[in-house]
């Protein structure tokens, strides 16, 4: 009886056994099993292939462990069997096929019956390519922080999964902050109060969705002082999925080229200021000899005069008063200088209709004189002495082009009208000059009734809105 519940469990047990090695030989990854004594019991397929070992008895796996890796795994096995605990190691084991060695994650755990240790089973998973990516990007890291170190630039970059942020050498010497610090204050504790809400906000939005920014702000330095820095941030996409991994941005120290333009502002504008009342004088005085001319016809050519140079005078008072020398609005100028020659000609409506345009500052003299003259003209002679009428000045941007219209209901121009003839007044012949000179061209049409004056002057502008 007793023989034969004996004979019954050794059936089991190599049953077992059977389903056990069965299972481990179809498993996706290579596992072995071990004897107490080191020496292996049985070798999966996956095992086999990659080490192409097929016999059990002869095999060492000792021989396809790197020679580097060797002493470590020796050490950490020998650790583990001599309490009987589980164990896991890294090391690169070779492989058949082409003799290369791969990086591989091996898991041992003791087999206990009894109370007893029975064997060992062991799994090895290729971690390989997982190994050399860290790997590599450990390299990129260093390689990044090194260039982010020796740039000229205060810098730092954001990791959008951990929302943990990075800061080079500069940032840190410049505010006198540590890197933990600055982890938990964030970068923009560094920007100005009055700044930082604005700067935060617009930076959010942009990130949010994938977007480059750029701010001009104060960064608060070490001693407590501010100055002006341009910072730029863009994020980093993976080529494949395109999804950001990392923000970098930087911060550029313009706080001396600020100083320089401010300087420069102030100086320009003292200039055009002086130039401005230089010429108001002369206008003045111009105006006072028309007043005392003795007769109608020198009144008349001074009166012009006059307005001739009070309308220079005008363009630089409103560059004067203006933010940026270097541009400027010419639908706004143009509008005050309609404004101006309604009050010279009473009765007379001048209406001004035009786009925002800015245009650079030495287009605006020329373009304020035709303006200028073609609405004094108009008039002088669109309508019958005693007459009044409207004037209509237009801006606006065609095909890359400044296009001004003067327009008026009056009697129209004469028959064979050419303002280039020698025998045109001296205005028409200024304004015949003037659109050379910016390289356009002046045409005239029927207005039904009326006149019209066409001006298109090739421009850089561009167009924003209608005034």
């Amino acid at each position: 009886m007793k023989q034969d519940k004996d004979e019954q469990h050794s059936v089991w047990r190599h049953e077992s056994q059977a389903r056990l090695r069965a299972f481990i030989d179809c498993a996706p990854r290579k596992m072995w099993i071990s004897r107490t004594d080191g020496t292996i019991e049985f070798l999966n397929r996956e095992w086999r292939a990659y080490t192409g070992v097929d016999d059990v008895e002869r095999a060492s796996w000792r021989g396809i462990i790197h020679p580097q890796d060797l002493p470590q795994v020796e050490a950490v096995r020998t650790r583990a069997f001599a309490v009987g605990e589980p164990y896991e190691v890294e090391a690169r084991l070779r492989q058949a096929s082409d003799g290369m060695y791969r990086w591989h994650r091996s898991n041992v755990a003791p087999v206990v019956l009894g109370g007893r240790i029975v064997a060992w089973i062991g799994t090895s998973t290729d971690i390989d390519d997982q190994i050399r990516a860290e790997t590599s990007l450990r390299e990129s890291e260093a390689i990044f922080r090194t260039m982010a170190n020796t740039m000229p630039q205060v810098a730092w970059s954001l990791d959008p999964r951990s929302g943990r942020y990075w800061y080079n050498q500069r940032w840190l010497d410049l505010t006198g902050k540590t890197a933990e610090q600055m982890e938990a204050d964030g970068w923009w504790a560094a920007v100005h109060p009055e700044e930082a809400d604005r700067v935060r906000e617009e930076v959010i939005r942009l990130k949010a969705r994938g977007e480059p920014w750029e701010q001009t702000c104060q960064l608060r330095n070490s001693d407590g002082e501010y100055a002006w820095f341009l910072l730029r941030g863009v994020p980093v996409r993976d080529e494949k999925s395109n999804a950001i991994t990392r923000w970098f941005a930087t911060g550029t120290d313009i706080n001396e080229e600020r100083r320089l333009q401010e300087r420069q502002q102030l100086l320009t504008q003292e200039i055009s200021h002086r130039v401005k009342n230089s010429l108001a004088i002369v206008a003045s005085l111009l105006a006072l000899q028309a007043r005392d001319a003795k007769d109608e016809e020198t009144s008349r050519v001074l009166q012009d005069a006059y307005l001739r140079v009070q309308t220079v005078a005008d363009v630089h008072d409103h560059l004067w008063r203006a933010s940026d020398a270097e541009a400027t609005d010419i639908c706004a100028f143009l509008s005050e200088l309609c404004q101006k020659l309604a009050e010279h000609t009473p009765g007379h409506e001048v209406i001004f209709n035009g786009e925002l345009v800015q245009l650079p500052t030495d287009q605006a003299v020329p373009i304020g004189l035709l303006v200028n003259e073609l609405v004094t003209n108009a008039v002088k002679y669109a309508y019958p002495e005693g007459e009044v009428g409207p004037v209509a000045v237009s801006l606006s941007i065609s095909n890359g082009d400044l296009r001004l219209e003067v327009v008026d209901h009056g009697v129209g121009l004469p028959a064979n009208f050419d303002l280039t003839a020698k025998s045109a007044s001296l205005g028409m012949r200024l304004v015949a000059n003037t659109v050379r000179q910016l390289g356009g061209t002046v045409s005239t049409a029927d207005a039904g009734p009326g006149a019209c004056f066409r001006i298109q002057i090739p421009c850089p502008a561009t167009q924003s809105h209608a005034a």
